[in-house]
């Protein structure tokens, strides 16, 4: 017997020892694992108007584990035509409010110049890729990217997604979950159902230090059971255009957008950003009339590396809202809104893993809609610590 295990832990050394140029004639799958740990420490204001108390600005100081956090695994075949990718959210605010949430779970397979993506996801309709680098204060207002002051996000839904790749070009076609953020309230005693998937077609173009990815993005949800002579059918759209340019240690990012009630599919998982204020979603009447809300906004953003390690990046994002319902049906001063919001930062890496994100950022409520009053605005100062692996 102990012969025996001498000789498995002979055959087990040999095998180890070998393995590396196992490896090197013939590649393994891979599998990698990586995590972001974002720290915000600062200084939040609130205006008296979007306080509780109605009388007296807020001023608080906060410290959080970004919501933004994640801890992700990669994993591709020995050939390179399959994969995963999982990520996990992580985060933590005031109150002993720890949270972990599922951000990405999808498997690909690429054959030439097409790949089929299945699984959530964000989409090509609202890309990662052009957003700007306004980091601070997702956990303490969900306040990121200028996203529902300038910039559409798709959000991450479930998803499956076919594209073709080729030289400076490409484009993407999409089936996703309808209604995947915001569910319109629909009458009482009735069924909101999706009689199709939602569908998001965009185009890619790369030239140079340009890039640009137009798309546009549609979704229909219908209810059964509303009252005779009312509307039974919910329609989103969006449309964007976003642009991203390049040239030295210059780089120009912005993007103009218009939609009808997107926030059911686009930018809803960052809703509570804008707290109380009108948002792209029908308007139902009395009687089951739907009145759609239309939106149109962009954001412009600059950034200039002042050194290979201290860069400089300032934004300014606008969305004005409109309805007719506001005023026809209720009675409302105004029909339209419009808010806008600023940031500059000046981002700092430190090392390979590790980097400072000094930001300061505002945001102007603009006026109500009920009666044309000062809706308020809010600040945040601060500072966010960047551990990525």
């Amino acid at each position: 017997m102990k012969k025996f295990f001498v000789i498995m832990l002979a055959v087990a050394a040999l095998v180890a020892l070998s393995a590396p140029a196992f490896a090197a004639a013939e590649p393994g799958p891979s599998f990698t694992v990586g995590g972001r740990m974002l720290t915000d420490v600062g200084y939040h204001k609130l205006s008296k108007e979007l306080t509780t108390n109605g009388k007296e600005d807020v001023t608080s100081a906060f410290i959080n584990l970004a919501g933004h956090s994640y801890l992700h695994a990669k994993f591709a075949s020995a050939d390179k035509t399959s994969g995963g990718f999982v990520e996990l959210g992580l985060g933590s605010k005031i109150g002993d409010n720890e949270s972990t949430s599922l951000r990405y779970a999808y498997g690909w397979w690429k054959v030439g110049n097409c790949r089929l993506m299945a699984g959530q996801d964000d989409g090509w309709v609202g890309t990662l890729i052009h957003a700007p680098k306004q980091y601070l204060g997702v956990t303490e207002s969900a306040k990121l990217l200028l996203a529902n002051w300038g910039y559409i996000y798709s959000a991450r839904a479930p998803q499956v997604r076919f594209e073709w790749m080729s030289g400076n070009f490409g484009f993407a076609i999409a089936a996703v979950q309808p209604g995947s953020e915001i569910l319109p309230t629909m009458p009482a005693g009735s069924d909101l159902y999706a009689n199709v998937p939602r569908f998001d077609v965009a185009a890619q173009f790369k030239a140079g230090g340009f890039w640009t990815q137009p798309g546009f993005g549609w979704s229909q949800l219908k209810a059964e059971g509303t009252p005779s002579g009312s509307d039974d059918t919910v329609t989103a759209w969006i449309g964007i255009l976003p642009v991203k340019f390049t040239a030295g240690p210059f780089t120009a990012k912005a993007e103009i957008h218009y939609g009808q009630n997107n926030d059911i599919e686009w930018s809803g998982e960052l809703i509570t950003g804008i707290r109380s204020a009108p948002r792209s979603m029908p308007v139902i009447g009395s009687t089951g009339k739907i009145e759609d809300t239309k939106q149109v906004g962009g954001f412009l953003a600059l950034e200039y590396k002042i050194t290979p390690a201290l860069e400089v990046t300032a934004g300014y994002g606008i969305e004005k809202i409109s309805n007719d319902a506001w005023k026809k049906w209720s009675g409302y001063k105004n029909d339209d809104y419009t808010r806008q919001a600023y940031f500059v930062a000046f981002p700092y890496q430190v090392t390979k893993n590790f980097s400072l994100h000094p930001e300061f950022n505002y945001f102007n409520y603009g006026d109500k809609i009920q009666d044309g009053k000062d809706f308020g605005n809010e600040w945040m100062a601060g500072v966010q610590l960047r551990f990525v692996f």
